[in-house]
């Protein structure tokens, strides 16, 4: 009942906003597609990851303050990270593959 007063509340009283750093995180994200094999792209791709997760969280703890559009790019930036670092993954399985490093 208490949670059905809250959500009432924030519905009526205080609009949504977007999840804090959403579209900054996002182009971080996209940044570390292309460095992937970087050492910056590698960075990018951690700080995407973290500040993913701790929005994602936010968003799951109260759906209702935040804009969906935020969430999305939020979604977007996590998989563009995830890309990122599996492009990493298979250069250095390629490199090995080849046998640059012995």
């Amino acid at each position: 009942m208490e949670n059905e007063t809250l959500d009432s509340y924030i519905m009526t009283n205080e609009p949504q906003r977007d999840l804090e750093r959403a579209g900054g995180t996002l182009a971080m994200g996209i940044i570390s597609i292309p460095l992937s094999l970087n050492l910056i792209g590698i960075i990018l791709a951690v700080m995407t990851l973290t500040r993913t997760g701790k929005a994602m969280n936010d968003y799951k703890n109260n759906p209702l303050l935040y804009t969906e559009s935020s969430y999305k790019k939020m979604k977007a930036a996590r998989i563009c990270a995830i890309v990122s670092l599996s492009l990493l993954g298979t250069g250095i399985l390629a490199i090995f593959a080849i046998g640059g490093i012995s």
